[in-house]
């Protein structure tokens, strides 16, 4: 549902933009060659362009806002990305080809018309209706924290900063300086150029998986540590999809907590990073007991079938199987702790120590505690 409003909102404010965008483009590409205004031409390519990129945001929004299925689990986040990249692009190419023309402009032999009055009043038009749909765009974009949707608003911006100078170049012009309407229609250009190169950049660096800034890390990685019972942080890695945040943590816990505790622990504080940071829409939490000093340390343990069997063998002659209750183990930097629970109201602490004792072979056993079944007694033996 979610999903849905936002993408019904972000379409409600593109199609406003995209017919603000269509009427002013052929008023001012009508009114450029009525008036001989060559900087409001090429301001009406602009504005048309705006217009073919508001449908472009239209399909890729929808794309976008789309729920996450079997075949992208994270969502579709990055069809935006994809989107605002292409929509650099095409404005980069545009301003290509304006610095093209107005270069022919400038060199040519031929006179420069001196633009009439007339195109000053479109220009004050486009400026007005400019800034009016980037404002309205801005908002939505914010509360949608959509980067397509304010890239949008500011490809909208830019068509209003370019009437501006469109403005100035024919009163220039009507002061004697018929260059400088080609000069506005150059200003013009260039305003493209590099909001259309800030785009690229922005998105292919959501695409290539860049890092939040360290700031924003450190304030994230506050408040994990705000959770009571996490001990701190090994690991933070961070990515964009979407306008949206995706972190992966690695706390550490208590080693000797249960499975079910540390993931309590985990959720508490995915829950409240979430909470906290409106951008965050995901954080997936991994446990970690305590940090190992080498990193290929757990490799070098037995896994937990291969040692329960190595101990079963080392207490044949002193324990029946079916004395047993559960044996839990700890992996741990120190080496493994292994906890016994028998299925008797006491424990012999003769029987303890020898099976303490049978344990020395193994020598990545660090400790060993006897329990029985009802816990009314603990007794720790050492080993030898």
């Amino acid at each position: 549902m979610i999903q849905a409003d936002a993408r019904r909102e972000a379409t409600r404010v593109t199609l406003v933009g995209m017919w603000l965008d269509i009427v002013l483009g052929i008023a001012k590409l009508i009114g450029g060659v009525f008036t001989q205004s060559f900087a409001l031409i090429t301001d009406g390519i602009h504005s048309l362009t705006d217009a073919v990129t508001d449908i472009f945001v239209i399909l890729v929004t929808r794309a976008a806002h789309t729920e996450p299925d079997a075949e992208h689990p994270y969502g579709h986040g990055r069809f935006e990305a994809l989107g605002t990249t292409a929509l650099g692009m095409l404005l980069f190419a545009t301003a290509g080809i304006l610095l093209h023309d107005a270069y022919q402009r400038l060199s040519g032999t031929d006179p420069i018309p001196v633009p009439l009055w007339g195109g000053l009043v479109i220009a004050a038009l486009s400026i007005v209706g400019k800034e009016w749909i980037y404002q309205y765009t801005m908002r939505v974009a914010k509360r949608l924290n959509s980067n397509l949707l304010k890239a949008n608003a500011w490809h909208s911006r830019s068509d209003a900063i370019s009437s501006i100078a469109v403005f100035i170049g024919i009163v220039g012009a009507l002061q004697g300086y018929p260059w400088m309407d080609t000069l506005a229609a150059i200003v013009v250009a260039l305003i493209i150029a590099k909001i259309g190169w800030e785009l690229c950049t922005d998105s292919i660096q959501e695409l290539v998986d860049t890092a939040i800034p360290a700031e924003r890390q450190r304030k994230i990685r506050d408040c994990i540590l705000a959770t009571e019972g996490i001990r701190d942080l090994s690991s933070l890695r961070s990515r964009l999809s979407g306008g949206k945040v995706m972190l992966e943590v690695r706390i550490l816990v208590d080693p000797r907590i249960s499975v079910s505790e540390s993931h309590q622990l985990g959720e508490m504080a995915r829950k409240s990073v979430i909470s906290q940071f409106r951008d965050i829409s995901d954080v997936i939490v991994h446990i970690d007991p305590e940090s190992h000093s080498v990193e290929d340390h757990a490799e070098l343990l037995p896994l937990r079938q291969e040692l329960i069997d190595d101990i079963k063998s080392q207490w044949e002659d002193l324990l029946e199987p079916k004395d047993i209750k559960t044996i839990d183990l700890h992996y741990l930097e120190s080496g493994i702790e292994v906890d016994l629970v028998l299925k008797r109201r006491k424990i012999d602490a003769k029987l303890a120590k020898k099976l303490g004792q049978a344990l020395d072979s193994l020598n990545f056993i660090s400790k060993f505690r006897i329990f029985n079944e009802l816990y009314e007694k603990a007794l720790t033996p050492r080993l030898s």
